[in-house]
């Protein structure tokens, strides 16, 4: 939307916000993305929070699917992002109109793309600037360690590359069956740990609603895991089988830091030490089947809002520290921690990652 004409209001203001926070919140986008859903006649619109502007301004506009008047209804489950479901009697719609007393304009509908990822095990994740050996270590462990078979990318607005070249990628991974990089040019929101700026942060919880509805929500299974994050099981199993076999079909990854040895190139196989003082507390990743009893609950980061932790013995994952272009906070300074071998990543990470034996 233009910033001239309509402005998103942020959750607790801006009264102690620095410049650069400010810039960073995202006052302008209407809609992430919008698509067709599995079923006839709707479309799903997702996008940031409406909040209020943005909810007025849609109160007065009409709107339509191929020209036909529509109908629209509000179905979010989060106060971070919004989603609308939008019907009308055209069966496979390709434009969306919004017109407005004083805007009008109207919105490529793209198609959904659940058949492609109907009854595979998939994995998806948001990425910035990563490097591309990075996501091609994360990909082909995930694949070979978890049987993976498909992946959902988000590329949020990476400059050192563009989304052609984590295509490439992706697509010299043995045994991945089909993927899907999308451009997500959006800001990510401010950075920072307080209240008032993790609430403002939207693009990742569009991107969660984007992956259920557009993608994943008939996958036989989904795993959430960034590019610095490696997941692993018990010998024989995966994180699939697993999450079967448990009556949520939901499973509870706990995460921990791992380091690269000393002179190390920063690769995720290099990433066998453990801090030799107490372990930092981490939020956990999951896996989960979609259609399962959990189905239609909005995903989350770290799970889903209302469901306990489902942990397993032997499942977790390893956070790799230094496999991070610091875009957060410099990782560097954890570079003199004193750290010990740890033999669960050398038996996990080394042979998948360098061909070796641990």
């Amino acid at each position: 939307m233009p910033s001239r004409f309509l402005r998103r209001d942020a959750p607790h203001g801006f009264a102690e916000w620095s410049d650069r926070e400010q810039r960073a919140f995202d006052d302008a986008t209407l809609f992430y993305d919008v698509f067709r859903s599995g079923a006839p006649d709707t479309v799903y619109a997702v996008g940031p929070p409406l909040k209020q502007t943005f909810r007025r301004f849609l109160k007065r506009a009409a709107l339509t699917l191929d020209g036909v008047p529509a109908k629209m209804r509000e179905i979010s489950q989060s106060r971070r992002a919004s989603i609308l479901e939008i019907t009308a009697p055209v069966r496979t719609p390709v434009t969306l109109g919004i017109s407005h007393p004083q805007l009008s304009f109207s919105i490529a509908i793209a198609p959904d793309n659940l058949h492609r990822y109907a009854d595979r095990r998939a994995m998806f994740t948001l990425s910035r600037n990563n490097t591309l050996e990075w996501v091609r270590d994360w990909a082909r462990f995930h694949v070979e360690t978890q049987g993976v078979e498909a992946i959902v990318l988000f590329d949020n607005a990476s400059d050192i590359y563009h989304a052609d070249a984590l295509a490439e990628v992706l697509d010299k991974i043995d045994g991945l069956a089909t993927f899907d990089v999308v451009p997500a040019p959006f800001q990510y929101g401010p950075i920072g740990l307080g209240r008032e700026l993790t609430s403002a942060r939207y693009l990742q919880f569009g991107v969660f609603e984007i992956t259920r509805l557009r993608f994943l929500q008939d996958a036989a299974g989904v795993l959430n895991m960034d590019i610095d994050e490696m997941a692993y099981t018990p010998k024989g199993a995966t994180v699939f089988d697993i999450a079967a076999d448990t009556d949520a079909g939901f499973l509870t990854l706990p995460g921990s830091w791992r380091y690269p040895e000393p002179g190390a190139p920063m690769m995720h196989g290099a990433h066998t030490m453990r801090h030799s003082g107490e372990e930092e507390p981490m939020y956990p990743k999951w896996c989960l089947l979609p259609r399962g009893p959990h189905l239609g609950k909005s995903w989350r980061t770290h799970g889903l809002k209302g469901v306990p932790d489902q942990v397993e013995e032997g499942c977790g994952f390893f956070h790799c520290r230094m496999i991070s272009e610091s875009w957060h906070y410099d990782r560097s300074e954890y570079a003199d921690l004193a750290l010990e071998p740890d033999p669960l990543a050398q038996s996990v990470l080394v042979p998948a990652l360098t061909g070796r034996a641990a």
